[in-house]
């Protein structure tokens, strides 16, 4: 699609948002003309088989709240935040849907501080994307959002958002309002009513409350998503049969911060004493400590796995996103690549043919 620019500031930039007369949300939101309609509500073949393989939790209390997670933000209509089309360019729409339509647009969300306590970014994360929240444009009245990475251009801030309880919910499950002070004014981030639509913030309409979401795996579906990332290979499937009825999916920010707590980066490879397995057997360990520190509900979906190629095999980690993507961590540097895409130094495929979860 084309957009009109907006004019902005700032020496070497020129972005493509666009410029919509500020008509009434209600009356002009739900068909954007800038973005398009979303089309058909169904997720593609792919993208449903990711979909059927996550859940989300049920709304957390305030207590199970921690404001260094990663979540999903639902409205009380069942729709979740996304990113319009999943973030394929260097901007998106962001908007409310129901998860099993757009799995591939909901990607976990992370605020920048403590929104119950004081103002904090929220921001979608999706590998290497970090995008937080915009708006539109400066004005107090209405205005569009959308996510992009942090400093997009002049005229666009970035939403700092604060959160002050709603409704509690019949399981204690806490909803909570986002609103943005603009100058002097306080503005709400809102969306329409309908299946989906676009999220903006309003200084009149009033705040759609939300609800925060863990991304859960199911664990009997974990087999299908190996076969998937891994046409062909031979998995020893009973290291699969644990009695977790789910994991709790890591984002690579969260897999990260796993690594940086383990203290691996200080050890070095020594042969038949601290060896790539033993590598990943301590990485391991300490997703479950941070599991249990976290008070997590179930364990994270990260596992040790082995493989081989011609040249000989090798152990890492294995871990799971909120998309459903099966990703590896190598615990001796710390890098994270899609499972699909993993390698060996001379760029043989690994064929993977153990894993413990």
């Amino acid at each position: 699609m084309s957009h009109n620019p907006r004019p902005t500031t700032g020496v070497g930039h020129s972005f493509a948002l666009p410029v919509v007369p500020h008509a009434e949300p209600g009356s002009h939101l739900a068909s954007c003309p800038e973005a398009g309609p979303r089309g058909v509500e169904q997720p593609t073949v792919s993208d449903a088989g990711l979909a059927s393989h996550m859940e989300l939790s049920p709304a957390l209390t305030a207590a199970q709240i921690d404001p260094t997670g990663t979540y999903a933000l639902r409205d009380l209509s069942g729709r979740v935040i996304g990113v319009n089309s999943s973030g394929a360019g260097t901007w998106d729409w962001a908007f409310v849907g129901q998860y099993k339509s757009y799995p591939q647009d909901v990607m976990p969300l992370s605020f920048s501080a403590d929104p119950t306590s004081g103002k904090a970014n929220l921001t979608a994360q999706n590998g290497s994307l970090s995008w937080p929240l915009h708006a539109n444009g400066p004005s107090t009245n209405w205005e569009w959002t959308f996510w992009a990475s942090s400093g997009y251009g002049a005229g666009y801030p970035v939403l700092p958002l604060t959160a002050t309880p709603g409704q509690t919910l019949p399981n204690g499950g806490q909803a909570y309002k986002l609103s943005y002070v603009n100058g002097s004014t306080t503005m709400h981030l809102t969306a329409d009513s309908g299946s989906w639509n676009w999220l903006y913030v309003s200084a009149s309409n009033s705040s759609t409350q939300f609800t925060f979401h863990k991304f859960f795996v199911i664990k009997s579906k974990v087999q299908q998503l190996f076969e998937a990332t891994w046409p062909g290979a031979d998995f020893i499937y009973s290291a699969f049969n644990t009695p977790d009825t789910y994991y709790q999916a890591l984002s690579n920010a969260q897999a990260g911060s796993v690594y940086q707590e383990s203290g691996l980066r200080a050890y070095h490879w020594r042969a038949e004493v601290f060896d790539c397995d033993d590598f990943s057997y301590v990485y391991k360990a300490q997703a479950s400590r941070h599991a249990y520190a976290a008070n997590a509900e179930y364990g994270y979906a990260v596992g040790v796995i082995f493989a081989r190629t011609s040249t000989g095999g090798h152990a890492v980690n294995v871990f799971i996103d909120p998309q459903g993507k099966v990703k590896i961590l190598e615990p001796q540097n710390g890098s994270i690549v899609d499972g699909k895409d993993w390698k060996d130094g001379a760029g043989e495929a690994y064929q993977p043919f153990f894993v413990l979860m």
